[in-house]
């Protein structure tokens, strides 16, 4: 007997409000701030932008445990293995290098004037930046937003076009068109990952370790070359 394939899931306005926290409100929010405090990075935004990421990361939460009544694991939240930790190390450390080549080989390089401005801020700030990226968008992004639309769409490719595209979209008032595609590209590598494990930790390392290495390790081994 031929199996009967699952229906397509429907939307449910638990689900509707998800996915509007999860993908609309972070791309309004980078938008209207660009447009009320212009493109020139403030500290004082990054300082107040960080609360409102955990903010909107709470309500993605909520929605999933209090309002579709789902397990974290329905957003990609599996187990630790004994692998999980270093698996995303490795995936960071792969991506970085992969995306920065082909960007090169494509005529485009990261914004150098906001990875700079980013360096340039105190160290525990840029831990927070640092981890609020990798487990924010991570989360938002490929967790929920990947998650639901696959369920949707019953197709986990158009999903994860979707997300890659909103995500895209996000970084355009922060980096500009400019320099778009290394974000592209690093977007698209790091929900491949997603695909291949849909491991949200997995992603969350990898992402981490990506902005680590940025915002992190280089302003050391600059200030290190420098003394």
């Amino acid at each position: 007997m031929v199996a009967t394939p699952a229906p397509r899931q429907s939307l449910s306005m638990a689900t509707l409000c998800g996915l509007l926290l999860a993908l609309a409100l972070p791309t309004a929010l980078a938008f209207f701030t660009a447009l009320t405090y212009g493109t020139t990075q403030i500290r004082t935004l990054i300082n107040w932008g960080i609360p409102v990421h955990w903010a909107n990361l709470a309500a993605v939460i909520a929605v999933v445990i209090l309002a579709e009544r789902q397990r974290p694991a329905s957003i990609g939240l599996q187990p630790l293995r004994w692998w999980t930790l270093p698996l995303g190390l490795l995936a960071g450390l792969f991506i970085l290098p992969v995306s920065g080549l082909l960007a090169n080989a494509l005529g485009s390089s990261a914004d150098a004037r906001f990875a700079g401005f980013l360096q340039s801020l105190p160290l525990a700030t840029r831990v927070l930046v640092v981890l609020t990226a990798g487990i924010f968008e991570e989360t938002l992004f490929r967790g929920y937003a990947l998650e639901r639309l696959a369920s949707l769409l019953d197709n986990k490719w158009w999903a994860a076009a979707v997300t890659i595209a909103v995500f895209s979209l996000a970084h355009i008032p922060a980096v500009g068109l400019a320099h778009l595609l290394p974000v592209f590209i690093v977007s698209v590598l790091i929900t491949l990952l997603y695909l291949w494990r849909r491991d949200l930790v997995v992603n969350i390392v990898a992402h981490v370790t990506i902005d680590s290495v940025a915002l992190l390790v280089i302003p050391l081994l600059n200030h290190h070359g420098a003394t």
